[in-house]
């Protein structure tokens, strides 16, 4: 997985610093406690110091923490949808995206049945009004048995993000580069939480 820029309050150095007070808070707390005479020489105290117990946090946040402690948009699983695109004049393709995310780096992969593409960077805005989304730079490679009209080429795709209480969504366009030179649009649905694979997520979505 890359990095991923965001502009959510809970990324960049403020978070990086609450942290750091708090393990020092946290390692000064279980000194005094180890110091005790009921629990002296039983604990060392060497690894209660405040580097391991922020290095301790930002693991676990960097894992797991972040879903439930921020606001930063949860994109993990499988999506289904379709891709229509101005090649061969105009057609509509079924699509699959799987987003594997943790705090602070992601990747992206869009399989068709012609192609798979993978993300080489991307950017996940919250606080832009008017421009609240998801957008990625990928590079795409022509499956074996694709068109030999087909190139490797890349491409870069800006899709807004939409949820209720039932389902989240993404839609936006995406265009590609020298070796391909098309554009289109992309509206996708998450059918899973889950990774899946091309055949599994479609038969997912008609469920």
């Amino acid at each position: 997985m890359h990095g991923y820029a965001s502009d959510n309050f809970f990324r960049g150095p403020k978070v990086y610093f609450a942290f750091g007070v708090l393990a020092i808070a946290a390692a000064s707390a279980l000194r005094a406690l180890v110091a005790m005479p009921q629990l002296a020489g039983r604990i060392d105290a060497a690894a209660l110091s405040a580097g391991v117990i922020y290095g301790g946090l930002i693991f676990l946040y960097e894992r797991w923490g972040w879903r439930w402690l921020s606001t930063i948009r949860n994109l993990n699983g499988t999506w289904v949808g379709n891709i229509t695109t101005t090649h061969n004049g105009g057609t509509s393709v079924p699509c699959v995206m799987r987003v594997r995310q943790t705090w602070t780096r992601m990747v992206i992969e869009l399989e068709t049945e012609q192609s798979r593409s993978r993300t080489t960077m991307a950017a996940l805005y919250d606080e832009q009004p008017g421009d609240v989304g998801l957008k990625y730079e990928y590079v795409s490679e022509p499956r074996n048995l694709a068109a030999q009209t087909m190139q490797t080429h890349r491409g870069v795709c800006t899709l807004a993000i939409t949820a209720d209480s039932v389902e989240a969504r993404l839609s936006g366009d995406y265009f590609t580069g020298r070796g391909r030179e098309t554009r289109g649009e992309i509206t996708l649905r998450r059918v899973s939480r889950e990774l899946l694979g091309f055949d599994a997520a479609l038969k997912k979505e008609k469920q």
